[in-house]
């Protein structure tokens, strides 16, 4: 990834680290229903890796346990701001 790719421009909080989440991990940001939270084996200091709720989680499981274009889908990777990403993380960790 490019260094300008690393970032995203967040209208709440600025200049961010861009990370991955499944759609339903924002959805969560936005009815505040907790969906639970799954990370992605890091890279060494990646505080912020790819992560996924419980239904994704259960539709990976249920696809042979790896990721697939049915799997993919389900989830529609959306890209979040760190900040965001860490309010998500701690907001669904609750579940």
């Amino acid at each position: 990834m490019s260094e300008e790719e690393q970032f995203v421009e967040c209208c709440t909080h600025g200049k961010q680290q861009a990370t991955y989440v499944c759609q339903h991990i924002v959805q969560s940001l936005r009815d505040g229903k907790p969906r639970g939270f799954w990370l992605a084996e890091a890279e060494p200091g990646d505080e912020r890796p790819d992560s996924w709720c419980n239904a994704c989680e259960d539709k990976v499981n249920s696809t042979g346990g790896e990721w697939n274009d049915e799997s993919e889908e389900f989830a529609g990777v959306t890209l979040l701001c760190g900040a965001c990403y860490d309010r998500a993380k701690e907001m669904n960790r609750a579940n």
